[in-house]
């Protein structure tokens, strides 16, 4: 009963909060005029050992348009492989700046921010690539008024590999949702792989922050308390590499929910902004909505395989695969949905939100591909109709990541490609 309660409360402000995101949707864009045009733009890409990506990386950016003069600075991190002697290879096409000792990402773009010479500063990891256009439509962006920090879309570069199919669907749904917010200055994520900033505004609020792992949060953050705006370009695209094994993908997707604790921590306040009052509690109900439906969830998965075939003897079987192939697939959101609409399942009123919290969520991911990949290909259809273990397995991750709650201190570095 407290189980059932706590879901239906739970998918209800999800619920609310999908609805929200049509009204974001079908809200109309401000047409806003360019303000101020800018003449120069420093691209400060941030690597430790970076070496399988970084040539490509480097590439991309000397090749990136930009009417007026580009510096490029490349600030490695201590690297232990060959990073530094890749983009020494670039020559005098770029500024190479090296620490001797891992400082952490933040500490180090404020190390080359103090070098940089542009009006505009463009961060570029050194593990993605950007498309030629994608700086001149952030430039544009920038210059609208109070526009302090541009966010790009965001797409997977090396989309078949591991559990990649399904990041990718991640980032494109996520670039569609910080382009809905962006309509009202809500949006708080300048993603590592294409972010731009105004540099006085950056410098204005001391760059980036070396407290927490999640230094393109902060940032954001702190531009919009400090009265400026984020701003969304959909026409500057970056691709990342994300990590191809599942060491990678555990350390950096436990360093990026720790790092968001952290932000909560540091940055959630009860005042009347717009990112008060609904961003940052909804990075908060994704924790929540973590340990209840996440718990629930594993719960009844283990109970149903207990009940209906371990107690019996039965561990591996057709009845085994077809129960965890529906558990894992759409097929089993629609034998449930078909079930209910035809009162072979009972309508409660979790079933209820539940069905339409889905059923509306859907489209929204199918749009976001559709939208930044230009076509729904048959590698998009078949990771989407297996979502719902990538789903869980991230709630699982929030969970794991809950001690940061009582850890005092989160300092901005971290190991990158490394043991």
């Amino acid at each position: 009963m407290v189980a059932d309660l706590a879901a239906s409360i739970v998918t209800t402000i999800f619920l609310l909060y999908v609805l929200s995101y049509y009204v974001l949707l079908f809200l109309p864009q401000r047409r806003e005029p360019r303000t101020r045009r800018f003449s120069s733009i420093t691209i400060i890409i941030p690597a430790r050992n970076e070496a399988p990506y970084l040539r490509a990386c480097i590439a991309s950016v000397l090749a990136a348009r930009f009417k007026g003069t580009k510096q490029v600075i490349v600030i490695d991190d201590a690297s232990i492989d060959e990073t530094a002697c890749i983009a020494r290879s670039f020559g005098r096409r770029l500024m190479l700046l090296r620490n001797t000792t891992q400082l952490g990402k933040a500490a180090s773009m404020n190390k080359a921010l103090k070098r940089a010479s542009g009006e505009l500063i463009a961060v570029v990891d050194g593990d993605s690539v950007i498309a030629p256009d994608a700086l001149e439509a952030a430039a544009r962006e920038a210059g609208k008024r109070r526009v302090a920090a541009v966010a790009a879309v965001v797409k997977v570069k090396n989309r078949r590999q591991f559990v990649n199919p399904w990041v990718h669907i991640e980032l494109v749904y996520n670039s569609l949702i910080r382009a809905l917010f962006s309509k009202v200055n809500a949006n708080i994520v300048t993603p590592g792989a294409l972010s731009v900033y105004r540099a006085d505004a950056l410098r204005e609020i001391g760059g980036f922050s070396t407290e927490g792992f999640s230094e393109d949060v902060d940032v954001a953050i702190r531009l919009i308390r400090a009265g400026y705006r984020v701003g969304f370009a959909e026409d500057a695209i970056a691709e990342t590499n994300m990590p191809p094994d599942p060491k990678g993908f555990f350390r950096q997707r436990m360093r990026m929910a720790r790092g968001m604790i952290n932000i909560l921590k540091r940055h959630l306040e009860a005042n009347k902004t717009v990112i008060d009052l609904y961003t940052l509690p909804l990075f908060l109900f994704w924790y929540v909505q973590a340990v209840i439906m996440g718990s629930i969830t594993l719960y009844q998965l283990w109970a149903g395989y207990v009940t209906y075939f371990a107690s019996k003897g039965v561990y591996v079987s057709l009845g085994v695969l077809k129960f965890f192939f529906e558990w894992f697939s759409i097929v089993g959101f629609v034998r449930w949905t078909w079930h209910v609409a035809t009162g072979i399942a009972p309508l409660t009123f979790l079933a209820a939100v539940g069905i339409a919290s889905t059923l509306l969520s859907y489209p929204l991911f199918l749009y976001a591909l559709w939208k930044y990949d230009g076509a729904l290909r048959p590698l998009h259809l078949l990771a989407f109709c297996f979502m719902f273990p990538f789903w869980l397995l991230i709630m699982v991750i929030y969970i794991m990541s809950l001690p940061e709650l009582f850890r005092t201190e989160q300092y901005n570095r971290w190991k990158k490609n490394e043991p």
